[in-house]
């Protein structure tokens, strides 16, 4: 695999889906704007803070890149199942396109305030708003591009919004809630692309458990690329999984696609993080699995806010015990 992923990160050039400019333009009629699902919450008395994560892209056919990604995972298109390649077209679309820099636009929310979001790069263009504390609060905050010239590829948006108290649950993705088997790194990608999502088992009642508590928050952390968010937002509403925000990794060059252990680790301790500084009354319980680096992230949060970090729920698929030299600045840990 490490041939192969050292081929692609050389073609990734050709592949690239980044592209900037030094002026800025309107969005054209064959680009889109895509949201990924984040925070909201209180920033004083009167006002609430909204994250808004956007993504702009225009979609490219690439005929030669679903079979590099094929050969990547270990697999024959023409070999897969039509259920499987179905699957592969629909996961892989938004591996192929192009991420547009330079582009102008503004949200507006239901109380019909607008702002306008900075200029994108890279495709992407990120900002936290602020927006006056509707009289009746409902868990979403829903917004959209203003006035798109072109709405039909133009997608509706929403942040999550959680009020200053109670107990926030933030979950891994991947061997934590699906069955994904990231020990097996072709399994893994196999299972991201060609098979059907199952949920771990466990997992929901897991969810369960924290739904009884008091005014539960919920926040998915996962290294998984955001192009997969789609899929898993499916995966999530069939399995009836709460609603929540999704704090995904970037990866808007090809190149990207395979991270190594220390971006991975860095993603979640930054999102993790915000997490904590957007919430700083809340109390947190923190659920992952034992396959990669989530012990040692959990650790380090365990460590520096001990009063905060409430339980830790790891789903054990190594079989260690909790003598594990991984836990042993974990408090209150409990195992799945």
């Amino acid at each position: 695999m490490g041939k192969i992923s050292s081929a692609l990160k050389k073609i990734s050039l050709a592949l690239s889906c980044a592209f900037s400019f030094s002026y800025a333009s309107q969005l054209k009629s064959d680009e889109y704007v895509a949201f990924v699902p984040s925070v909201a919450y209180d920033f004083n008395s009167t006002e609430i803070a909204v994250e808004i994560k956007a993504f702009v892209y225009e979609k490219e056919g690439r005929p030669f890149f679903n079979d590099i990604l094929a050969a990547f995972i270990g697999a024959n298109i023409e070999d897969l199942e039509a259920k499987q390649k179905e699957r592969f077209y629909e996961r892989s679309a938004l591996f192929k396109i192009d991420y547009e820099g330079g582009k102008e636009f503004a949200t507006r929310f239901n109380n019909k305030s607008v702002y306008k979001m900075p200029t994108t790069k890279d495709g992407k263009s990120e900002a936290i708003v602020k927006i006056q504390k509707p009289n009746k609060l409902s868990k979403l905050i829903n917004f959209e591009v203003d006035k798109p010239k072109y709405p039909k590829n133009v997608e509706k948006g929403y942040a999550v919004y959680a009020s200053s108290e109670g107990v926030a649950a933030i979950f891994d993705i991947d061997d934590t809630i699906k069955d994904s088997n990231v020990l097996d790194k072709k399994a893994l990608l196999a299972n991201t692309f060609f098979n059907e999502y199952k949920a771990v088992d466990g997992a929901k009642e897991i969810f369960e458990s924290i739904k009884s508590l008091d005014n539960p928050s919920f926040h998915y952390v996962s290294a998984s690329p955001a192009q997969l968010y789609p899929a898993l937002k499916e995966f999530f509403d069939k399995e009836g999984f709460p609603i929540g925000s999704f704090h995904l990794r970037d990866a808007t060059d090809f190149g990207d696609f395979v991270a190594d252990k220390e971006r991975l680790m860095e993603h979640k301790r930054n999102a993790i993080e915000k997490l904590f500084k957007a919430y700083p009354k809340r109390r947190f319980i923190l659920v992952g699995d034992s396959g990669e680096n989530d012990p040692e992230v959990y650790a380090e949060f365990n460590k520096k806010y001990p009063d905060r970090v409430i339980k830790v729920i790891i789903h054990n698929i190594t079989n260690e015990n909790k003598e594990s030299a991984r836990f042993k600045d974990i408090t209150n840990l409990t195992f799945y």
